[in-house]
């Protein structure tokens, strides 16, 4: 990885000009909004309305593929947030009891950081565990709202790491082998070992991609088929 930047503010800053799923606004500024509320109050009634509209949004599907594919979502911006900062400044950043969210209708879900801080160490174990710490609330409540199991959360989890190291690449080409290592590294740590592996793909203009041991459940959206790094091609 690279050395860190100035300020843990000054690196999600960069991350954040990725926009997408790494997009994080940043900063006292936002706290004119009173409808920021923090994560830890997003499980609940929230997450099932949200299941409810994508079932709807994808042609009645059912809730279980709904909840998977909220779940994805929601990985994705935790993990593009952490991955982002430690490929490219090493520093991984204190989300889960910092980070805030509001209501949303589609799309990635809107996230703010009022005072960014990094966590006391920077390696993988500590990013895979920070993911887990951001996501497991939600990830529980989803699971429970739907029935959908730990394996195929967690999976997506996996995934969307893979997904943000892509992008990484695709975008930022400088972070080079370090970043595919780190990424490497994090899904090898707990909860995510065992749920996939990153394989060469000389296909991609990135060299890498991630094969799956799970499935996220599009194949159930009709017209979906099934991702490229599901379990399901193989």
């Amino acid at each position: 990885m690279s050395r860190p930047s100035s300020s843990t503010a000054d690196a999600l800053a960069d991350v954040d000009s990725l926009g997408g799923f790494f997009a994080l606004a940043t900063g006292p500024a936002q706290g004119v909004d009173p409808s920021w509320r923090p994560l830890a109050e997003l499980p609940g009634d929230v997450l099932d309305t949200r299941i409810d509209a994508i079932a709807e949004q994808l042609g009645g599907i059912q809730r279980r593929i709904a909840g998977s594919l909220l779940a994805l979502s929601v990985s994705a911006r935790m993990t593009a947030l952490v991955l982002g900062a430690a490929a490219l400044h090493g520093v991984v950043p204190r989300l889960h009891d910092r980070l805030h969210w509001r209501p949303w209708s589609g799309g990635p879900a809107p996230l703010w950081l009022p005072e960014p801080e990094p966590l006391a160490t920077t390696d993988a174990a500590t990013a895979a565990q920070e993911i887990d710490r951001s996501l497991r609330p939600i990830l529980e409540s989803i699971g429970a709202l739907a029935s959908v199991s730990d394996q195929v959360l967690w999976g997506n989890v996996a995934s969307s790491v893979g997904g943000a190291l892509r992008v990484l690449l695709t975008e930022r080409p400088h972070a080079g082998p370090g970043a595919g290592d780190f990424a490497t590294a994090v899904v090898g740590n707990p909860p995510l070992a065992g749920l996939g592996e990153f394989v060469p793909a000389p296909e991609h203009p990135t060299g890498i991609r991630f094969e799956r041991r799970t499935c996220c459940l599009f194949y159930g959206v009709p017209g979906g088929g099934t991702c490229a790094d599901c379990v399901l091609v193989r």
